[in-house]
């Protein structure tokens, strides 16, 4: 088993072609930002572990089958309820209106 070495990397990479050195740069820079985004991000600290799951899943992004949303669909579906437009509060007015007029009429009819 041979054990690589800072000397046998450097002479590797002085060996490479121009746009092989290039291509080696751009993605040893990408290494090194990827782990400074690493080590910026929050850490669990175990303090509040529930929190830092509930952080972890609302990053993941959601796997939802087509199943799930037909499924989804066909119990809201299954859920409505029929939507009524009239008021109650308006009903009660209406009525007490009834109620007065009609008072008001037996008044007249009796004078």
């Amino acid at each position: 088993m041979q054990t690589t070495t800072r000397a046998w990397i450097h002479q590797m990479v002085d060996q490479l072609p121009g746009q092989e050195m290039e291509h080696l740069r751009t993605y040893l820079e990408f290494l090194t930002w990827r782990a400074k985004q690493q080590k910026a991000a929050p850490q669990p600290t175990g303090k509040n572990v529930m929190a830092q799951r509930i952080i972890k899943a609302m990053e993941q992004p959601p796997y939802v089958t087509h199943e799930d949303i037909e499924e989804l669909l066909r119990v809201i579906k299954e859920g409505k309820q029929p939507t009524r437009f009239e008021s109650p509060f308006e009903q009660a007015v209406y009525s007490q209106r009834l109620n007065a007029r009609m008072d008001n009429d037996s008044e007249i009819l009796d004078w």
